[in-house]
């Protein structure tokens, strides 16, 4: 049986794109530890110079949208990017959002049968 969960992007607190992802949905060995991992250590600023290292640094929100679906995605089905209002907890077990506010990244979790969301506190 499949985790289902989607991924909510947002900038300062706007949606701008969704993901769908079909099985491993998560917090614990599944989707959540994939996004934690995924941006957890990067930095978020606004131009790129030098050489920055993929995960280590972000030019911007985009950059951070762009990273978790790339790195997130391994073969053909399981992770999809879909319309904002198609997030609607109907039939996901787990909805995340992900905000780059500024140079900040938070993330944060709402399960299905919980009604509040669980923040999960970045180091960046």
């Amino acid at each position: 049986m499949a985790t289902r969960a989607s991924v909510i992007f947002k900038e300062n607190g706007k949606a701008i794109g969704a993901m769908y992802k079909h099985w491993d949905g998560y917090i614990k060995g599944g989707l959540g530890d994939d996004l934690i991992s995924l941006i957890s250590n990067g930095k978020v600023g606004n131009g790129i110079s030098g050489s920055p290292k993929l995960g280590e640094y972000f030019n911007g929100a985009g950059c951070v949208f762009a990273t978790a679906i790339a790195k997130l995605k391994q073969s053909v089905g399981d992770v999809y990017i879909c319309d904002i209002e198609s997030v609607s907890h109907q039939g996901e077990d787990y909805i995340y959002t992900i905000d780059v506010i500024g140079n900040k990244i938070k993330l944060s979790v709402e399960h299905y049968d919980e009604p509040e969301k669980i923040l999960i506190d970045l180091a960046n």
